[in-house]
């Protein structure tokens, strides 16, 4: 009995002595800040730019804020959430709150975000100190292959990505829309020729726990040193109370469509030259609960030993206060040489925009991760003191709180410079570059229980390097139809079926001889029953004004009849079929009636001939 005393003493003691508290360390420089992570009696988890969070086998209360003991044993998480310190007792209610400063609370265990404001949650895991000895590029002048691909940089690209994100209108984070999001910048990213890597992980958050919207990952390989890395990255996934309690939206169009898009542009232009150095492009899913997403792939980083130069984060560019274009870089001192490297890119490619260093203390993003985990990382932002009033809310859309697609270019044109004068584009001249089609849009007729989707595009704008040879027919991320390009004609079709009540994701792939293509943006085909009252919406006249040819798309076509503005019969045609072409570079300019006569009734469309 005395030695079961003894051994159960024993372990006791040794459970006394295996716990750790969780304490919180001020630091005001880097060397101190060195001292910390040092320090045998210390785990760093978490730092910014002024304290660190710690487990502490032996409590220090000369230089160390107790804030919980046993660190760990009952949460998976702490986190940390950002919220001023008049509306923290409003905000905290019942939760288990640990510590109160002036901009934050932290809560024992995951925690909801408080109203536009981050949070960040703190994992049982060490965190790593990136080493100051990485050596960025001192720019000194415009390098002209790089000049080429930020002048590539496109307004209605950018557009058309925050608008497809929007039209989700919620990407909560194990939200179905969250994974179809992550499914759709994938696709693209695969489409561009990127590796594409869709990894799973898991969040345990106060809405809940469980799978997440897997973050993407796109690499494309360097010629030199394909095992170094540069990336840029952002969130997909959006957040609003209205979605979460009120069954409303959470659109996200600046808080984080526009983030997405700039990634996705800078691939879609970089992918179209060689670099020396490997870069990564990355769509996160569940920052908004504290980072989750980014935390998996930093932390995944770090444990394969990944050589990473620096990171590039994209999170809200696109709300302009006030008149003039402007970036507020937000890092922490501790990773000092990524931000001036990117003061530097500034100051030689755009030295008329203003950028400034910034400690923000409302909010976080995803650099963090990186930082936290050994690699310098950086985080250009709207702004830091009049940054959008409409995020996570369902006024986050496009019009409000994104006002300045110009702004988002230039954030956009900033991150590809900094990749590329680091990635270092291989030759004297471009490999390749190209541009999408134009136009691309859809004919709506009707049959029974399916529907002939008609898909409707124009040859792509002049300039790219190689001839146009055909265009690839995408349906949910799958090429469905080759469509050789024809340069006697302005208008392309391709006619698809599908399901009344179905709906399906479509783009244009522009495939050149030089091996370079280019996606149209992504449109969403629906198969919508109508009733006969409703012909003429599903009757599709194009182009208007009309030059040369005058399309005409509908159901059991049976005559074509125009007629000028006088009322007089210019020409009758017999028709069959689902399309007609019909000659009109003849005609008089002016103002014409087309009348469409079908199996299913009689249909008119005015239009102009030029």
């Amino acid at each position: 009995m005395k030695r079961f005393c003894t051994l159960l003493l024993a372990l006791l003691l040794s459970a006394t002595m295996m716990a750790k508290d969780f304490v919180r360390i001020s630091y005001s420089n880097r060397s101190e800040l060195e001292k910390i992570f040092n320090d045998s009696n210390l785990t760093v988890h978490y730092y910014n730019n002024s304290e660190v969070f710690a487990s502490a086998e032996r409590y220090d209360a000369n230089t160390m804020t107790l804030v919980d003991t046993d660190a760990f044993a009952d949460a998976e998480v702490y986190t940390l959430v950002y919220c001023p310190a008049s509306e923290q007792e409003t905000y905290i209610g019942d939760g288990e709150t640990l510590l109160q400063t002036n901009d934050y609370v932290l809560v024992k265990g995951s925690a909801m975000p408080y109203k536009n404001d981050g949070a960040v949650a703190i994992f049982n895991k060490e965190a790593q100190l990136p080493r100051m000895s990485r050596d960025f590029p001192v720019v000194t002048e415009v390098n002209p292959i790089i000049r080429e691909m930020l002048d590539q940089v496109n307004l209605d690209s950018l557009r058309a990505t925050v608008q497809h994100l929007q039209d989700y209108q919620n990407r909560i984070w194990n939200s179905d829309n969250a994974f179809a999001a992550s499914d759709w910048i994938a696709g693209r990213m695969a489409a561009l020729g990127l590796e594409v890597e869709q990894q799973p992980f898991n969040a345990n958050t106060w809405m809940g726990s469980g799978q997440a919207a897997p973050n993407v990952i796109g690499i494309q390989r360097g010629t030199l040193y394909p095992d170094t890395y540069v990336i840029c990255g952002s969130h997909f996934d959006s957040f609003s109370y209205d979605a979460m309690y009120g069954g409303g939206t959470a659109p996200g169009a600046d808080d984080n469509a526009t983030g997405v898009a700039s990634v996705l542009e800078s691939a879609r232009i970089m992918t179209q030259y060689e670099f020396e150095y490997s870069i990564i492009y990355c769509a996160y899913g569940c920052e908004e609960m504290g980072l989750y997403g980014s935390e998996a792939y930093a932390s995944r980083c770090q444990q394969e030993g990944m050589d990473i130069i620096g990171y590039f984060n994209n999170d809200m560019n696109g709300y302009l206060y006030g008149d003039q274009i402007h970036i507020d870089c937000i890092y922490p001192n501790s990773v000092e040489p990524i931000g001036t490297y990117y003061m530097n890119v500034g100051e030689v490619y755009y030295p008329e925009l203003p950028i400034r260093h910034v400690n923000f203390n409302q909010g976080d993003s995803d650099h963090t991760s990186f930082n936290n985990h050994g690699y310098m990382g950086i985080y250009p932002f709207e702004d830091y003191q009049n940054y959008s009033p409409y995020i996570h809310t369902p006024n986050d859309l496009i019009g409000n709180s994104v006002n300045s697609f110009e702004m988002s270019q230039q954030y956009c044109q900033m991150n590809i410079a900094c990749l590329a004068e680091i990635a270092n584009p291989v030759g004297s001249t471009p490999q390749v570059y190209c541009n999408p089609v134009s136009n691309f849009e859809f004919a709506f007729p009707v049959d029974k229980d399916v529907m002939e989707l008609y898909l409707i595009w124009d040859a792509p704008e002049d300039g790219s390097t190689g001839e146009l040879e055909h265009f690839d027919v995408y349906r949910d991320n799958a090429v469905i139809a080759t469509v050789q390009y024809d340069p006697t004609i302005i208008h392309h079709l391709y006619t698809d079926t599908i399901s009344i009540g179905a709906q399906a994701e479509y783009f244009i792939m522009s495939v050149y001889s030089d091996g370079c293509e280019a996606p149209s943006e992504t449109l969403v085909g629906e198969g919508i029953p109508y009733q006969l009252s409703d012909l003429a919406s599903h009757v599709s006249v194009f182009p208007n004004p009309a030059e040369s040819l005058l399309y005409i798309v509908a159901n059991d076509l049976q005559r074509i009849a125009v007629y000028n503005m006088m009322g007089q019969l210019i020409e009758t045609k017999v028709a069959e079929g689902n399309q007609y072409v019909l000659q009109v570079g003849d005609y008089a300019p002016g103002l014409y009636t087309v009348q469409v006569v079908t199996a299913n009734g009689v249909a008119t469309k005015n239009i102009v001939v030029k």
